[in-house]
């Protein structure tokens, strides 16, 4: 019986999240956590915050300046979180 209990709480808690997380990890969320991008969503693999870039083309401009200083190859890409311009891999 107990077993019983413990299975449709473990059930319903992972259809909870599932819920959860398809009502509020949506791409046009304004602020806060992406759920889609994980908990890294704003740091690199190093745990350093990412630069956020107003523009694609600031961003394109530091990803070739990088690139000449011997970095990997960059690409800029929109945040989902933010709305700003970060540079990844």
């Amino acid at each position: 019986m107990a077993t019983t209990v413990v299975l449709i709480i473990a059930v319903a808690a992972v259809a909870f999240v599932f819920y959860w997380s398809s009502r509020f990890g949506d791409r046009r969320r304004g602020s806060g956590m992406s759920l889609r991008r994980g908990s890294h969503a704003h740091t690199t693999s190093r745990g350093q915050p990412k630069r956020g870039f107003s523009s694609r083309e600031d961003a394109v401009a530091s990803a070739q300046s990088m690139s000449k200083r011997g970095a990997d190859q960059l690409s800029a890409y929109r945040c989902d979180t933010c709305g700003k311009w970060h540079l990844g891999h």
